[in-house]
């Protein structure tokens, strides 16, 4: 008789504290990480007081694997779960469903997206599971794009940057605008690796009206286009998308907020110029 736990069984069998199940069938990986009683002890403790947990979100970000996303309403608690093919669980994840206040505030400005090809949005959205920024004020409502053909985010080499189809791919400016910091000179890291000493890599922010400043990062070394002080046209190439700062792989961080300092200032929810805000998971294209 098959016991095996179907990803959207999770939910129940966790809140029913079939823990011991749930661990058999995990990864070796993950049980070489994590001891059956380590992992009982932690579910009974993340369990205690909650209620059901309900499934609120999936996705499939890479191919082969599925995430899903479990919610007790009540306390707010969250399990992030990752299931393969083959139906094994790679992962689970503990934390709280944090929902903000600031949801509710658009910015004044409407956007377009920042490029003018077909891109996939990695994170993006308003909460934790779909957008990891989430918790972080000063990034609370960015974005990462990649480039994907056949599911897939590289052809070739993955060590090579030159495999991945977002590197060296234009950046467009997302609304007309005067350049106010610019930062370049910056050696894109290698696949898997990150420069978190300037988180940002190379970056351009750009002014708009009603005090809105856009972030576009991890831009490729000596790609960009403009200058400080120099106004730009909505959909104007500004520069080019590469794997330079807190990047581990060829992407596109695009966020506004209310200031010119990213460190200090507050990400404001966008409205985008199309009426539709795109989420995790979604495909999208910008206007040419």
């Amino acid at each position: 008789m098959n016991q095996n736990i179907y990803p959207e069984e999770f939910g129940y069998h966790f809140s029913f504290r079939n823990f011991e199940q749930i661990y058999k069938q995990t990864i070796s990986a993950f049980k070489k990480q994590m001891s059956l009683e380590d992992f009982v002890e932690a579910a009974a403790g993340f369990e205690e007081g909650a209620e059901k947990f309900n499934l609120k979100h999936q996705s499939q970000l890479e191919p082969g694997v599925k995430r899903y996303c479990w919610v007790d309403d009540k306390t707010e608690r969250m399990i992030v779960t990752a299931f393969n093919n083959e139906g094994e669980i790679i992962g689970v994840q503990f934390d709280i469903y944090e929902k903000f206040k600031t949801d509710r505030e658009l910015t004044i400005n409407r956007y377009q997206l920042p490029f003018t090809e077909e891109w996939f949005v990695l994170w993006g959205g308003t909460n934790n599971f779909v957008n990891y920024h989430y918790p972080h004020r000063h990034q609370r409502y960015a974005y990462d794009f990649i480039r994907k053909i056949g599911g897939r985010a590289h052809d070739g080499n993955p060590d090579e940057l030159t495999s991945y189809y977002a590197f060296n791919r234009p950046v467009a400016a997302p609304r007309a605008g005067t350049v106010v910091r610019i930062l370049d000179g910056i050696q894109d890291n290698e696949p898997l690796k990150m420069n978190l000493d300037v988180p940002e890599g190379n970056a351009i922010i750009i002014e708009h009206d009603n005090n809105e400043y856009s972030l576009l990062a991890h831009l490729r070394n000596n790609s960009i286009l403009v200058e400080v002080g120099d106004t730009v046209e909505t959909g104007e190439m500004i520069a080019q998308c590469g794997n330079s700062g807190a990047s581990d792989m060829p992407h596109l961080h695009f966020h506004v907020m209310n200031g010119i300092e990213p460190h200090e200032s507050d990400a404001i929810r966008i409205q985008f110029a199309s009426g539709r805000e795109p989420v995790q998971g979604d495909t999208v294209r910008g206007r040419k």
